[in-house]
């Protein structure tokens, strides 16, 4: 039978059941209290979702009729959910794809309501990397991608979209025309060769690789989006790009103090890994990708 870590590697993702219905509820229940879902807005004009990554405040949720971005671990009051984040089965199922002692380094909700359309353009995870630095190899099984992106819903959803092993290859030419130049986001809309949704059932999860060709897009929700998100890296390799996004400084002490012991034994290894990996910009460098071919 195919690994995983198998499937992983030839596909750029792999679903696997995480939460028993129990914790689906539970996980739901803490999640409504965090973003009041009784707020409903005025207008239902469709808004724009290129900016999601950096982030939206709990307390405007719902004033709008779009897709919220949540990012936690350094929002205080986000606490009673932080849990989800050090789920034995998905640590275990991200250390089976990229390695031990794991660092939390996404740990988001998107969240919508019902009747909400969503859509963000076909895009990999390179957005922190100028486009005149963006290059092939970054993209190529030679290259050891040390991140894992997941979507775990707690509704049945199908808003990931994917090109199946796009992660480990350059683009091609009938993709590079969807992206219509860009390195970063094909225009909202345009349709991908061989783009596919992932259907989940509440409770899976859903591990990718960032440089799978993605979007998010759903026509009017039938059900309100209800999705927890994060990212891991290994700590037994030097951190991609993406371990950058959470905002350190507001990682005081004060914050830490709030977290329980094991999500703050976390949030103080991924501080001990920004000191050790200070600056992104080498992390798209070739030399730092691969060692082996500078040594003297």
């Amino acid at each position: 039978m195919e690994s995983n870590k198998e499937k992983f590697l030839r596909d750029g993702y792999v679903i696997i059941d995480v939460l028993t219905q129990q914790e689906i509820n539970e996980f739901r229940e803490i999640m409504d209290e965090l973003i009041s879902p009784k707020i409903k807005a005025e207008s239902t004009e469709k808004r724009s979702s290129s900016f999601q990554h950096l982030g939206d405040d709990l307390s405007d949720f719902g004033k709008e009729a779009r897709q919220y971005y949540f990012h936690l671990l350094t929002k205080p009051g986000t606490e009673p959910i932080l849990h989800a984040f050090h789920h034995p089965v998905i640590l275990q199922a991200v250390e089976e794809l990229i390695g031990p002692n794991l660092i939390v380094n996404n740990a988001s909700i998107l969240a919508a309501n019902v009747g909400t359309e969503y859509s963000l353009g076909w895009h990999r995870d390179v957005i922190q990397i100028p486009q005149d630095e963006i290059e092939d190899w970054l993209f190529s099984p030679e290259r050891f991608h040390n991140s894992v992106q997941i979507n775990l819903p707690l509704v049945e959803e199908n808003s990931l979209w994917i090109v199946p092993g796009s992660h480990n290859r350059p683009n091609t030419e009938a993709e590079n025309a969807a992206f219509g130049g860009s390195k970063h986001y094909a225009p909202v809309g345009v349709e991908m060769p061989g783009g596919v949704p992932v259907k989940l059932k509440a409770g899976q999860a859903v591990l990718y690789n960032n440089n799978l060709i993605h979007r998010g897009f759903t026509e009017k929700m039938k059900v309100p989006r209800r999705t927890l998100h994060m990212g891991y890296h290994s700590a037994a390799y030097p951190p991609t790009w993406h371990f950058y996004l959470l905002n350190s400084e507001l990682l005081t002490p004060e914050y830490l103090e709030r977290l329980s012991p094991t999500m703050r034994r976390m949030m103080e290894e991924y501080l001990e890994c920004r000191r050790q990996y200070p600056d992104m910009a080498e992390t798209w460098k070739r030399e730092y990708n691969f060692p082996e071919e500078f040594t003297v």
